[in-house]
């Protein structure tokens, strides 16, 4: 494979800074490159970037439409999700990479389950680069576990 080179180009009406999913896509897609012991796909879809990492029964889906919001989904219902409208370039770029370190950690096993309050939910602790990220689970997830659905 060549080797390929990553640069945001759209621009929106309103707001230079704006980046758009297909340039979010081309991003991922250059951040998973190294990833060869993952099976890794990317694509566009309902708008919005996506690449789902997984190995053996485990997997992380990054998603995002380019800008406004970041999220990493795991097949437990765990997630992480960040949203600001206002994400520059840059810092774009910089959210979708710690997304995709976040998934790649969850689906390569490390990941310890902490026990939550509330609706009888779970959190996931996942070490990235020495770091503990939180992943909680969906609202619906926990509604679910609480009438053992």
């Amino acid at each position: 494979m060549g080797e390929r080179k990553f640069e945001w180009g759209g621009l929106s009406a309103d707001r230079g800074d704006y980046v758009t999913a297909g340039e979010a896509l081309a991003m991922l897609e250059v951040l998973v490159i190294a990833q060869a012991d993952l099976d890794v796909t990317t694509e566009l879809r309902n708008g919005a970037a996506w690449a789902r990492f997984s190995r053996g029964g485990r997997w992380a889906v990054v998603s995002t439409p380019g800008s406004r919001w970041f999220s990493v989904e795991t097949d437990t219902g765990h997630r992480l999700q960040i949203v600001d409208a206002n994400t520059s370039k840059d810092q774009s770029a910089q959210l979708l990479a710690v997304h995709v370190d976040v998934a790649e950690a969850y689906v390569r096993g490390e990941a310890m389950p902490v026990r939550a309050g509330g609706l009888g939910g779970s959190v996931l602790t996942v070490d990235v680069n020495g770091r503990q990220v939180l992943l909680t689970q969906s609202v619906g997830r926990r509604v679910r576990g609480l009438f053992g659905r």
